[in-house]
């Protein structure tokens, strides 16, 4: 069991730590835009980089879908370290980057390639992470376990929002707009080689080892799968993709960039801005553990329905809310984001319990990829383009409609609390 926990533990820091890298370019966008790209038209300068960000999600399929391969012939363990090694090395080609002024386009251009590298790191970490913790992790203990990760998100998510705004009350806007933004893309370089380290001391997934002894995933794998399990394997994954469509919008929406959209379109002061994010931030974690272990009695359905439903019911008196006033922002963000605690807290228990062992890397990886790329990866284009053209009322709209095709896909998801993943 002490193994398992530092195992845990590992999986944890390094997830959190490759969405610190991630989420970065997020929290530092108003400087990144002004940095790497024209700045004569801030607006159309951070459509831009929004832009190119989004290109970076199309990656992520395929390295979901690579790493789903990979892990269930060789092992999660391998995955898993080896994402670490292309996040770190993609953030510090970030920060090394030169400037409009220096290389011109060549600046946005070295960026995207850049950006690639994360996305595809990031959809390889995202399914073999989500399938290890739910494998290791005790069968009454699973959603409780599963929260860690979702919580090491939140705190990689939430190192990114308090280096902003640490850096922007230190050093001013002026000094993170010509060169402090490169500072946390360095700091995420570093700390991801300390993850590393964590990683390789990691056991792997018993689950996964039964299943390749006995000969149903693995290099020696004896036979395909039939076609009524890859059916089931469709009929789930369809079900994971209208969940994780909303975790998506929900996520980049509420928790990553809040602050930069409360900036950019109600004028709040930068400063009060992340300050607000971050105390709402807190509160998801807070709140995420206790919503974890509430499904390990009550059931994942009823958790992830009061997600959906919430959503569903919330996305519109919420977002209206929010004003150039910083408290607007702490309250609807803190609402929104224990929605957001309660469907991110069962994240990987959900996800892996509804694939058998010889799909479940693979599944979790086609549907989840896919559903972040196409929902995640355009959620803050799309919000500031409607904004930019007056017409914020048809982003709240959409969000409404995916949070009832969630709700849908989770009513017709099973109860699957405490199975036995190795069925």
């Amino acid at each position: 069991m002490r193994q398992r926990r530092r195992s845990m533990l590992a999986s944890a820091v390094g997830n959190g730590l490759e969405w610190f890298d991630w989420n970065v370019a997020v929290v530092f966008s108003g400087a990144l835009s002004a940095a790497l790209f024209d700045p004569a038209d801030p607006t159309s300068a951070l459509l831009s980089l929004f832009a190119l960000l989004g290109v970076g999600f199309l990656f992520r399929p395929l390295g979901g879908v690579l790493s789903g391969w990979l892990a269930d012939r060789f092992g999660r363990r391998t995955v898993m370290v080896a994402t670490m090694l292309t996040m770190s090395a993609a953030s510090l080609s970030i920060a090394l980057l030169p400037t409009f002024e220096q290389a011109g386009v060549l600046a946005s251009v070295l960026l995207l390639v850049a950006r690639l590298a994360q996305g595809l790191a990031h959809g390889a970490e995202s399914t073999a992470g989500y399938a290890y913790i739910a494998e290791i992790a005790p069968r009454r203990r699973r959603g409780l376990w599963s929260s860690t990760l979702a919580m090491g998100v939140l705190v990689g998510s939430i190192l990114a929002s308090a280096m902003g705004f640490g850096l922007t009350s230190a050093l001013g806007a002026d000094a993170v707009a010509a060169w402090a933004w490169r500072i946390p893309f360095a700091v995420g370089a570093v700390l991801a080689i300390v993850a590393l380290v964590l990683r390789v001391a990691m056991i792997e997934s018993d689950v996964l080892r039964t299943a390749q002894a006995e000969g149903e995933v693995g290099p020696d794998a004896s036979a395909p799968p039939s076609a009524e399990d890859r059916r089931d394997a469709v009929r789930a994954g369809v079900k994971v993709f209208g969940f994780v469509a909303l975790i998506s919008i929900a996520f980049y929406t509420w928790l990553t960039s809040a602050s930069t959209l409360a900036t950019a379109q109600h004028g709040m002061d930068p400063a009060a801005a992340f300050a607000s994010s971050l105390v709402a931030q807190l509160v998801c974690v807070a709140v995420m553990p206790l919503l974890g272990a509430l499904s390990d009695r009550v059931g994942r359905r009823p958790i992830a329905l009061l997600f959906t439903v919430g959503f569903a019911v919330l996305t519109a008196p919420l977002t209206l809310l929010i004003s150039d006033a910083p408290w607007t922002l702490l309250v609807a963000q803190s609402l929104a984001l224990v929605l957001v605690a309660g469907g991110n807290g069962i994240y990987s228990a959900l996800l892996s319990e509804q694939f058998r062992t010889r799909h479940r890397a693979r599944g979790i990886g086609i549907a989840n990829s896919l559903s972040v790329a196409i929902f995640g990866g355009t959620a803050l284009y799309v919000n500031l383009w409607l904004s930019s053209i007056g017409a914020s009322w048809l982003f709240i709209v959409y969000v409404s409609l995916v949070a009832v095709a969630a709700s849908i896909a989770v009513w017709r998801m099973r109860e699957t609390r405490g199975i036995d993943l190795r069925a």
